[in-house]
């Protein structure tokens, strides 16, 4: 695993299909899921007109993968 910290790299706030399946770390067939619904989207206003992507939608979209986790009816016990 072990990135050093100062290694990490500074996000910018947009991103391009390549740096945002980087960020986020799920599979393409993930993102192009989530821009058919709507959640994440890519507008052509990039560096020569490259399609970029919100930093703040990536954030939602991997954030509500982990809500639906939570809210998938599993019961859990107490030891």
């Amino acid at each position: 695993m072990g990135l050093a910290l100062e290694r990490l790299p500074d996000w910018p706030v947009a991103m391009t299909r390549e740096m945002a399946l980087a960020y986020t770390g799920v599979a393409d067939a993930q993102l192009r899921e989530w821009e058919r619904r709507g959640i994440v989207r890519f507008c052509m206003r990039g560096p020569r007109g490259a399609a970029i992507a919100a930093r703040s939608s990536l954030d939602a979209a991997v954030h509500s993968l982990f809500a639906a986790a939570v809210d998938d009816g599993t019961i859990e016990f107490d030891d």
